[in-house]
């Protein structure tokens, strides 16, 4: 009887954790992989500028990322490994792989000069370097 009344608690109790974690939406956003070219670099203001590598990008050919709070890596494919970089080891023309939010996408910043200003949650260096 006592093995009886503990496993109808158990389910009782399984039930309504299911029932009430059902309802929690999460707020986690979704965020994308944008692959993207540097067009210019300004090391004093930790800013790149990128265009779109593909014909129908999001980010269009003038895209300001502001560098300063963000975090860089650089992953060889071949070995692996992944190490942070910096400004200093981007150059004019590298592939990037920009990690950003979806929401940020959908409000994409026209600033005064027509260049976009968008908000990235991380870089990557897809170019690969030899080291």
């Amino acid at each position: 009887m006592i093995k009886r009344m503990m496993m109808a608690l158990c389910i009782f109790v399984c039930t309504f954790t299911l029932v009430a974690c059902s309802g929690q939406q999460t707020n986690e956003p979704l965020t994308l992989g944008v692959n993207a070219i540097i067009t210019e670099i300004d090391k004093e203001n930790k800013i790149i500028t990128t265009k779109d590598s593909e014909e129908k990008g999001v980010l269009g050919n003038d895209c300001l990322v502001d560098c300063s709070k963000i975090p860089m890596i650089y992953c060889n494919y071949d070995t692996q490994n992944v190490v942070a970089i910096t400004l200093d080891d981007l150059q004019v023309g590298d592939e990037i792989i920009l990690t950003i939010r979806n929401s940020e996408i959908e409000n994409l910043q026209k600033e005064d000069n027509n260049k976009t200003k968008i908000a990235v949650e991380q870089l990557q260096l897809g170019t690969q370097r030899i080291k």
